[in-house]
Formats: C-alpha cells, sequence, structure tokens
C-alpha cells in the first residue's frame, strides 16, 4: 500500500504509553514501520510534514522523524493545485494544517493516510477523497495488509 502518514502517528511512540489506546496505536505504527522497511508498504512524505515537524520543540524527537523523509517514495511539493485543495478542504471544516495533509496526500496517490486524530477521521468521512484516511491500528484490520 502507498501510505502517507500523518506526524502524530510518528509522534506516537513518545506518548505517554500509560493508556491502552495509546499502547495500541504505538504498536500498529511500529508494525506499519517495519512493513516500510521491508517493501512491503510505502511512504509518501511532503512538504507540510516537514514544515509540521520542524516546528517540533524536542530537538532529539524532530531529527529523529525527519530521516523517515529518506525512506519516502516521493515528496510531495507544493503548488497552485494542491493549495487549492487544501482549501476546498477547509472550507469542509478541516482545520487548516490536516487539510494541507490530506491534499498532499491525495497529490501523492496515497492509497491511505494513516492518522490518530479522532476529529480528522471523522470529519474525512464527510469528504470525498481519492483515498481512504484511518487510524493506524484500523489499517491492520484491513484483511492483513499483504506482502
Amino acid at each position: 500500500m502507498r501510505l502517507y502518514i500523518d506526524l502524530n502517528c510518528f509522534n506516537r511512540p513518545f506518548d505517554d504509553q500509560s493508556q491502552e489506546r495509546i499502547r495500541l496505536e504505538t504498536d500498529a505504527v511500529y508494525r506499519i514501520l517495519e512493513r516500510i522497511i521491508q517493501d512491503k508498504d510505502t511512504l509518501l512524505w511532503s512538504w507540510v510534514m516537514t514544515f509540521e515537524n520542524d516546528q517540533h520543540p524536542k530537538l532529539e524527537r524532530r531529527d529523529e522523524i525527519a530521516l523517515w523523509e529518506h525512506r519516502a517514495i516521493r515528496s510531495v511539493a507544493v503548488d497552485s493545485s494542491l493549495h487549492e485543495r487544501a482549501r476546498q478542504f477547509s472550507q469542509q471544516g478541516i482545520p487548516t494544517l490536516d487539510a494541507a495533509h490530506l491534499a498532499c496526500a491525495e497529490a501523492g496517490e496515497s492509497e491511505i493516510m494513516l492518522t490518530c486524530d479522532d476529529v480528522l477521521l471523522r470529519r474525512a468521512q464527510r469528504l470525498t477523497l481519492a483515498l481512504r484516511v484511518m487510524n493506524p491500528v484500523a489499517y491492520f484490520e484491513l484483511e492483513e495488509p499483504n506482502g
């Protein structure tokens, strides 16, 4: 599968693991990253991933996440059509940064965008998208991804 992974997924392993949901999502993220390393899935990156990651106050976390850009098969750059698509998403109630992620995922022809953001998951269901938006745990509820 061609995956676009929201930055909150990359940050999930750094979150407090005392909550079951956080532990389950962290496990799913690690399994997905392992699938990318094994070339069973492919990763898309984008300018908005770099922008958002560069804002993180913890340098070691920021640097570790940034390494994943090198595993991406493609990095989606900003252009006018992407800007317009993000604007359309924003007009439908998607926060600006999330709208940019969705537009990048579509432009990169991602099959699935993974996020741990419940609000984005709910709101994305109302949109007409060229991809599926799902939680990393739900990704493994698909008939165990092939490969």
